[in-house]
């Protein structure tokens, strides 16, 4: 199989998309899991939605990982090395990401206000997260509550490496059985591993499985149905509803492009792995000084700007060179240009 001739890797959209996921995150974490940030339940209930900003994430990685991976004339002799790209794109920010949680969580031991709800991790608690092994055993528990989605997208790079050849082969009875594998996977596990999720990863897979020509039109909706019905089945409607505007909005309008999307975007992991360490501890300690709704919108205008601020550093010193060096390790007889 051979990537479409001239075609243009690049989707604009993706970038306003991503920082719709991860604005959505952050204004739920931000609103509704603050102690005492407001008592409107309307603001509340409204707000609650935005943790499905994950599920638009998962969309997006379900289409633009094989997506890349096709354009690379990835190969399963190539799993190894597309798991290197990944660690080596990855690993860095989420790495520096735990230790300001580490030092953090060490930090609020000591305020005369402590809680006793943190405590200090252990060295085997720290060791499970660099491998994203906190599901796998029981007791454990993950330092920043985020960081759960890095195990299920972790877990699906590991999976679209072993699949890629199947999911894209040419033969539809192959196709057919990975698509059923797929959405029928939320039976097999718990909401803390990648097959519960398998079925909104399909979406993204879908369009690109569509927009390279591998499958065609009848086969791209008829599937699109069933999978769109395992999301229903398996998860609720607001899943399947943010799920299907992230792919309606890949599918038709794939060409849109915002310059402040595009930089949200850019840095959209960073904020993801930053809001929780920068933007909830700002709101967290100044929230209780005031009941003024203007001050707390100004108070939660700041902790965003704040978190988009260290989000920035982060991406600009650490996830930026990451993402340099990880594009410079090729597949084998990869074209320079790729």
């Amino acid at each position: 199989m051979k990537p479409l001739e001239g075609h243009n890797t690049h989707v604009p959209v993706l970038g306003s998309l991503r920082a719709i996921a991860a604005l959505s995150v952050c204004l739920f974490h931000f609103i509704c899991t603050v102690i005492g940030f407001t008592s409107n339940e309307t603001i509340v209930s409204i707000f609650s939605y935005g943790h499905y900003g994950v599920q638009m994430f998962f969309v997006i990685s379900g289409f633009i990982i094989p997506w890349s991976m096709y354009h690379g004339k990835y190969n399963i002799k190539h799993f190894f090395v597309f798991t290197a790209k990944r660690l080596v794109r990855l690993e860095p920010p989420y790495i520096v990401s735990l230790f300001f949680a580490i030092v953090l969580t060490y930090a609020r031991t000591l305020s005369p206000h402590f809680n006793g709800i943190d405590t200090i991790p252990t060295v085997k608690q720290v060791i499970l997260h660099f491998g994203y092994l906190i599901p796998f055993f029981e007791g454990q528990h993950w330092i920043r509550s985020v960081y759960w989605t890095l195990a299920i997208e972790f877990q699906y790079y590991l999976l679209i490496g072993l699949f890629f050849p199947l999911i894209s082969n040419s033969k539809f009875g192959i196709r057919l059985i990975v698509y059923f594998l797929f959405i029928g996977s939320p039976i097999l596990t718990s909401s803390s591993f990648l097959p519960y999720y398998l079925p909104v990863f399909l979406l993204g897979i879908l369009l690109f499985l569509f927009k390279t020509g591998v499958i065609k039109k009848m086969e791209f909706f008829i599937m699109s149905i069933l999978t769109s019905l395992s999301i229903l089945w398996f998860h609720d409607i607001p899943t399947l509803c943010f799920s299907l505007v992230t792919y309606i909005a890949i599918l038709k309008f794939d060409y849109i492009s915002w310059k402040i999307g595009n930089f949200l975007g850019e840095i959209s992991y960073s904020i993801y792995l930053f809001h929780g360490l920068v933007g909830m501890t700002v709101l967290n300690y100044f929230s209780h000084t005031t009941s003024s709704s203007i001050t707390k919108f100004v108070l939660l205008c700041f902790s965003l700007a704040s978190t988009i601020f260290f989000s920035y550093l982060l991406f600009r010193y650490i996830e930026k060179p990451s993402k340099h060096f990880s594009s410079r390790i090729k597949y084998k007889r990869e074209s320079k240009n790729q």
